[in-house]
């Protein structure tokens, strides 16, 4: 037998083991994506619940939670401005002249003004307000403002959405303290809100005036599509830092404001696969499925009702 005969695989052993490779990355792949979106959950939770914790220092600082938009104008800051110093953002504070505007605002499209006092710190990134599953990453397209993903909760949606007065924990001029909320472990803070317009689902429909943006209005085709969504974490109003429980998580209906940004139809809403990330006023952390009853989900928006689960 020759000395020099040659090793190697037979095609048919070469395209047996590309098979089994391809059957094995098959398999691995959606294992993958599982823990990846896993880590996401995760990560966003995490979040959500260092918001909780500085919601609760706040209160403890001050003897109240944050408004959900500042008042008078133009001081018209988001609840996320205001928890920066709980948050560990001292830096960030520093940066903000809680005396002027938080931003020079124009929709749409988004235009960058560079003579706000408050531009470098309405750029910065926040990750505590971020969602890891939202491939925006903190940036709407068209904008260099820093965004985000965790929106406060105005209320149920009643009146049209009016933040004047809402039924929920952060609204125009709150500062409603945790003794005056009914059931704190059943009453929404903050859930999950999308970045921008990344499908049809997240385009807001721009109501012109301060027409009341009832669900027959909102379905006008006069509206404008304001793909601004969650652009601006310092900016307290509907199109970027509020939410509302007028509809239920991820609705497939479009959301809707007027151009005041003080009446609204929006939805909580996430990347996650079922449903959104949501903050109780006691500072825990539940995951909402899509298919939540809207009269649970309504409840748990009015901090006089006391709530009734999740379920």
């Amino acid at each position: 037998m020759s000395a020099n005969r040659r090793q190697g695989f037979t095609l048919i052993e070469l395209l047996t083991v590309i098979a089994i490779v391809a059957v094995l990355l098959g398999l691995l792949l959606p294992a993958v994506q599982k823990v990846r979106a896993a880590a996401a959950g995760l990560s966003c939770r995490n979040n959500l619940k260092q918001i909780g914790l500085g919601l609760h220092n706040h209160h403890a600082a001050l003897g109240r939670l944050p408004a959900g938009r500042g008042m008078p104008a133009p001081r018209i800051f988001s609840a996320h401005a205001q928890l920066l110093p709980y948050l560990e953002q001292d830096a960030l504070r520093g940066l903000i002249d809680f005396t002027s505007a938080p931003t020079t605002y124009t929709v749409p499209p988004a235009t960058i003004h560079d003579g706000t006092r408050n531009r470098v710190a309405a750029t910065t990134l926040v990750r505590t307000f971020l969602c890891p599953s939202d491939p925006a990453a903190g940036r709407i397209p068209g904008s260099d403002y820093a965004g985000t993903n965790y929106a406060a909760c105005s209320g149920s949606g009643s009146n049209s959405g009016s933040i004047a007065n809402a039924d929920g924990v952060f609204f125009l001029g709150s500062a409603i303290r945790l003794s005056e909320i009914a059931g704190t472990s059943h009453t929404a803070a903050f859930s999950e809100r999308t970045l921008g317009s990344a499908d049809p689902r997240d385009v807001m429909i721009e109501l012109p005036g301060n027409g009341d943006t009832t669900p027959t209005t909102c379905m006008s085709p006069s509206g404008t599509r304001n793909t601004e969504r969650g652009g601006k974490w310092i900016l307290g109003n509907y199109g970027n830092t509020l939410y509302n429980h007028a509809t239920p998580p991820n609705a497939p209906t479009q959301d809707c404001l007027n151009a005041t940004q003080q009446k609204g139809l929006l939805a909580a809403g996430s990347r996650h696969p079922g449903g959104v990330h949501l903050l109780a006023c006691d500072g825990s952390v539940h995951f909402v499925r899509n298919q939540v009853s809207q009269a649970v989900w309504q409840a748990a928006a009015d901090r006089n009702s006391g709530g009734s689960g999740w379920e």
